[in-house]
This record gives C-alpha cells, structure tokens and sequence, in this order.
C-alpha cells in the first residue's frame, strides 16, 4: 500500500459529510452478521466464499467507521487505508488489503484461495472489528 488516504479524498473516492451513527450501525451490524456468516460456511463451502464474506465483513467494519468519522468511500483500498490512519498495526492492514487484492482476483478473476487464506481471513475479522466497534462507539447488540 503506497497511497495516504488524503490521495482518495483528492481524487473523489472519498467524500466528507457529517458523521453518520446510524448508517456506521447499521452497516456494522451488516458486517457482524456476514462474519457469522463466512463462520458457517467453514466446512461447508468453497474457501473462497469464506474469504469473501470475511473480507466483506472488515471492508463493512471498516466502512461503518469511516460513516461514523464523517467520510464515504467509493473505494474498497481507501477504507482500508483509512484504518492506518486510525492508528491500526501496518501488518494488520497490509494483510486486510491482501484479502482485498484475493477477493477481487476471485471475484473478477475466477481466482480462489486456500483454507489457510479463508482462515486467516476471519482471524483478522476477529481481531480487528472489535477496536473498530469501540472507536466507532457502536453499542454491542
């Protein structure tokens, strides 16, 4: 990752609006379900219906964030950035935009991942949307 999330504010793929609680709840709550989701699917289903959905759940997480900062992202790689900026590990985000780059492979690509890929995917889900739902002040349900 070479771009500073002020390159997608720039470049339009962010806009600034008034922080939004209810969308950054509601979209969060999207991405809470959609992790239980590719929970599920563990076993049951192709890998890369796993990873998907995991990855899906941080970009949600991510984006319910950004809502509650007062941003919308047009950009799957600015929300991710934007979790740098928020004072998250590098490691941690450089193997969310891993995810990022393989889920698009498989979604454009006819791509697919391994279980290590899908694994690792919802271990990063797990460990970062919770210091998401608390900096975003989303209530546990």
């Amino acid at each position: 990752m070479v771009k500073e999330f002020d390159f997608f504010l720039n470049r339009g793929d962010v806009k600034k609006q008034r922080p939004d609680y209810n969308t950054a709840r509601a979209v969060f709550s999207e991405g809470i379900e959609r992790l239980r989701f590719a929970k599920s699917l563990v076993n049951q289903a192709k890998s890369k219906y796993v990873l998907e959905n995991a990855y899906e759940a941080l970009r949600e997480a991510a984006d319910a964030l950004l809502y509650a900062e007062g941003f919308k992202s047009y950009s799957h790689e600015a929300s991710v950035v934007f979790l740098l900026r928020k004072g998250f590990n590098e490691s941690d985000v450089s193997e969310f935009d891993r995810f990022r780059k393989i889920r698009n492979g498989i979604k454009y690509y006819g791509g697919d991942c391994d279980k290590t890929d899908a694994s690792e995917a919802i271990s990063l889900a797990e460990r970062i949307m919770p210091k998401i739902r608390k900096m975003a002040k989303i209530k546990q349900d």
